[in-house]
């Protein structure tokens, strides 16, 4: 897979990012129209990404189990002016096939899902994803994932609980069956860095 534009200098110069890679890989993938999905929704970067690919025709999902966090995601779009067609859901992303069900989002109909694992930058560092959890979503994403669509999830192994859900996650990845890939891409000379797993639905 080639990227559709040169990784910029600036990211260049300093140690690239797993959220980077991410965006750099679904860049090519998604078009205006698609429906994606921003599973832990966060400080709302992954979620205003997500919607600018899409643009204004597509229909954008965020979670988060933390009403501050989807508050700081609705701010963040405001301001882009980014918030239209994006549905804000204050549930654990391990629902994610119900409540797109509810929306009227049926299997297979999804480009895209992100996952940025770990806790909310700012926010109680307590409040984790946790391994039994995600896994339950990650299998509920698979289901929604159309053809030719991807998934990303970002693995923090340095925080408490970060190392056992990173774990799980490759373990998960590594048992996965066509019509899926699973890759995993991680810094070799950092200890304890965070990775990258990306999923393709190839048929």
């Amino acid at each position: 897979m080639s990227f559709s534009n040169p990784v910029p200098v600036a990211v260049i110069n300093k140690p690239l990012r797993v959220t980077d890679l991410a965006w750099e890989f679904l860049r090519p993938v998604l078009k205006p129209g698609d429906t994606v999905v921003d599973a832990t929704a966060g400080t709302g970067q992954d979620t205003l990404f997500l919607r600018q690919c899409v643009g204004e025709s597509g229909r954008v999902f965020a979670f988060d189990i933390q009403a501050v966090a989807l508050q700081q995601t609705k701010c963040l779009l405001d301001n882009s002016k980014s918030a239209d067609n994006v549905t804000l859901i204050c549930d654990s992303h391990e629902f994610i096939r119900i409540r797109l069900a509810d929306a009227g989002v049926g299997e297979q109909a999804v480009k895209a899902v992100m996952f940025n694992l770990g806790y909310f930058p700012g926010g109680d560092p307590a409040i984790i994803t946790e391994g039994e959890t995600t896994i339950k979503a990650l299998n509920s994403a698979l289901r929604l994932l159309s053809t030719g669509g991807m998934m990303t999830i970002c693995l923090y192994p340095g925080h408490p609980g970060g190392a056992e859900e990173a774990q799980a996650v490759i373990a998960w990845g590594e048992m996965l069956e066509a019509p899926f890939v699973a890759h995993h891409f991680q810094t070799l000379n950092r200890k304890s860095p965070p990775t990258l797993v990306i999923i393709q639905r190839t048929r």
